[in-house]
Parts: structure tokens; sequence; C-alpha cells
């Protein structure tokens, strides 16, 4: 583990009470098989799966809400077409990842060799007893198709492209080509025993992990950001910053930051044109948090993984840097700030940080605690140093220009992974 040291707060870093505040899974995806008229089982199934909603949507009755149906329904007539949605919790048993997932549903209706239900993966927007056809969240990345079945016969879509290895809330969207209705049993049928389920098989990490809650033992995530989709970030999750820069440099814009698919990217122009989010989940306090990320470029960009305050109250109620470059993208620090008189424990540590590592702090009555890449790198357990109230994540790439030549920078996080306290 890294020294700690505490110390006054260097005027550089005595910013951010100053400034404006911190504030489709698209898998690269092959064809997938078509599915198999099968009679389930989860004997096997070693991860914890659940439904949490399913609905469907028709365009015909573009404002109306189906959360009550006791069926999903699909049809592909113009005018007509119902399309069905599912969201489905999985917890995966830590030093295990995901090896199959299927989804299962009971036919209401039957379908000929040349109609099919498609499955795609889909944002998760939407909730059971408020979505619409209008405000329905668009199809994602395809998954496979089920064609050939008869009415009252299970149904299944091999799905695992679309399932995070470690888990985590995962939204599907029903489609289909066929003329006519397909209906299936929804999570409100009257027998438990026919409705949705998603059959999810795992196997031992054969590489020893290198994510502090894997190797700790900290439980199913409670809240985060997989960053599996496209576009902006979820606004659900996040607070995109549309403001001046850290301490007045440069701009904070919502159009400097995306998500891929796979990551969210900040990108910093020359000119200071930047951003940075904060989290609208998980204000705790007491947690665990991990993030994966890297950053790049300029030496005047700083790459920053923050816990703030969430009564705004800087510098009094704290901030928790648990992952900060400052002008060396070979070195990564800690920064715990605590007191009016914004005082700091802190520590460093020699990083290749343009290379993806998993950032982690656990924070409890007992004290604050960092890793990197799973291993414990700072510590602070004095009582006196507790912020005194709960806080919630951002993310940030600050710009602080200096006398040398101005250059881009970038930001990537892979993922968010909020945990509950130990």
């Amino acid at each position: 583990m890294e020294a700690t040291s505490i110390q006054p707060l260097p005027t550089q870093r005595n910013r951010r009470g100053m400034m404006f505040r911190r504030r489709y899974l698209a898998v690269a995806s092959t064809i997938l098989f078509l599915c198999a008229v099968i009679t389930p089982t989860t004997a096997g199934s070693a991860a914890s799966t659940s439904l949490l909603m399913d609905t469907y949507v028709q365009a015909d009755r573009a404002t109306t809400n189906f959360g009550t149906s006791v069926r999903l329904s699909t049809e592909g007539r113009a005018y007509i077409w119902r399309n069905s949605l599912l969201r489905f919790s999985v917890q995966v048993p830590p030093g295990e990842h995901v090896v199959s997932a299927k989804l299962r549903a009971y036919s209401e209706a039957s379908a000929t060799s040349t109609e099919f239900v498609d499955v795609f993966t889909t944002s998760g927007g939407w909730t059971e007893r408020g979505v619409t056809w209008n405000t329905s969240p668009a199809r994602g990345t395809w998954l496979g198709k089920a064609g050939g079945f008869t009415s009252g016969s299970w149904v299944e879509w091999d799905v695992t492209k679309g399932v995070n290895a470690k888990g985590g809330e995962h939204n599907f969207k029903l489609e289909s080509n066929a003329q006519k209705w397909i209906g299936f049993k929804a999570k409100e049928s009257s027998n438990p025993a026919l409705r949705p389920r998603l059959v999810v098989m795992t196997a031992p990490d054969t590489v020893r992990s290198t994510e502090a809650a894997v190797i700790y033992g900290w439980g199913p995530r409670v809240a985060g950001d997989e960053f599996d989709y496209t576009g902006a970030p979820d606004a659900t999750k996040w607070n995109v910053y549309n403001s001046a820069g850290h301490a007045g440099n440069g701009i904070r814009s919502p159009q400097q930051v995306t998500v891929d698919g796979s990551k969210m990217v900040i990108k910093g122009t020359p000119d200071g044109m930047t951003a940075g989010m904060g989290a609208r989940f998980a204000n705790q306090k007491y947690g665990r948090w991990e993030v994966r990320a890297a950053g790049s470029g300029d030496d005047e960009y700083h790459m920053v993984s923050i816990l703030w305050p969430d009564s705004e109250n800087w510098p009094c109620d704290g901030e928790i840097d648990y992952a900060e470059t400052t002008g060396d993208w070979s070195v990564i620090k800690f920064f715990h700030h605590y007191g009016c008189s914004n005082l700091q424990t802190s520590a460093y540590k020699p990083l290749d940080v343009t290379q993806f590592h998993n950032y982690a702090l656990d924070w409890s009555p007992h004290g604050i605690v960092g890793y990197v890449d799973g291993v414990k790198w700072f510590e602070d357990t004095d009582p006196a140093h507790q912020p005194p109230g709960p806080m919630h994540q951002t993310l940030q790439l600050d710009w602080f220009p200096d006398s040398t030549a101005n250059g881009a920078g970038e930001m990537r996080v892979d993922w968010v992974r909020v945990y509950a306290a130990g």
C-alpha cells in the first residue's frame, strides 16, 4: 500500500468549491442460433435471476400503457405493430462469469416456419406502468429469432451476447414479422410457473479478477451504469454538466460526452471544451464504488473519479477523489478532503493510466479504503476525517491550462458499479 500524508490543500487543488459544480448494449455481436422449442429447467444455473418488469406497446394505441396485462404481445401488421419489453436482474456469484443466457417465454399462439419473433437488447429508460409506444426505447443489438413453435409451448432465445459477464440489469425487446398476433404469458400470469424467465449459467473465472468487488466478495451491485448503450449518457442515471469548466477554465459541454455501446467517452479539445457528470443513483452515506477507467492526451487534462457531497456544502462536507491524475498520465493519485479548512490525506502510485484499470473505494464507519486493480493502496481510519453526509459519484475530465502548448485529452470509462456498505 502506498504511503498517505496529511497536509493543507495547495492552491491548485483548492478548486471544486469555487467552480460550477462537478456535476445500446452495443455488444460486438454475431448472428446467433435460431431458438428451439423446449421444456424449461433451471437445473445447473449458478446465477440468480429475477424478472423485474414486462409489458407491451402498440402502435395504433400509441399513448396507452399495457403494464397490467397478463400477456406479452407481438404483431407485425402495419399500424397495429405490437412489441414487448422485459427487464431482468442477474446476480453472478463472486469469482464467476456468465457463459450462457437463455430467454424463455410460454407461447399463447403458434408460429409457422416463416413467422418469427426477434429479440433485441434495448435501453433501460422505461417503466412497466409508464411506457407507451410513443415512449418505448428503440431496439438495440439483434440477438436471435424464434419461429415454428406451437401454442402452449416454451420458446427459447439464446441471448448470451446480450448479457454482461458479471450480470446486472438487462433489457430485451421482442418484435415480430408475423402478420398476426403472437403472445406469451407475462409476469402477471396467474400461474407463476408460466411466467417469462432468464436462465443464466456461470463458470469460475479462469484469470484472477482485478475487481475489488470480486476479490473481496462485495456481493451484488445495487446501482451503476455499464454504458452498454449508445448516444448521450442515460439521463435517468446522470446529470451532465453544462457550465463553465473547473475554476472557470474552459467549458463543460454535454456535446463532449458520449456512450459508444461499451464505454463512456469524454473528449477535451485544445481550447478547453470538455465535460463532466454527476450520478443520480446511489446518493448515500457509506457504500462501495468501483469504476474501470483510462485516460490519455495532453497533461493539462486531469481525469478524476470523485465522491461529491449531496449537500453541495464544500469543503466542509468533504470530497473523495479516489482516482485522479494531476498532469502526469503515468501516476494515479488519491485525495481525501475533509473539514471546513479543506485538509486532506493523499496517496500516489506509479501506474500507466492510459490503460484501463479498476479503481475502487470502500467507505464505511470504520474509514475510507482505496484500491487499484484489487490491491489496497490508500486508507484513512481517523473518525474526524469522515464525511458527515451522503455523497454521489462524479466523472470529470478537468482542464488545467498552463504555459505549455494546449492539446486534446480524453477520459474513457467502461463501467461504474455501486455495492452496499460492508
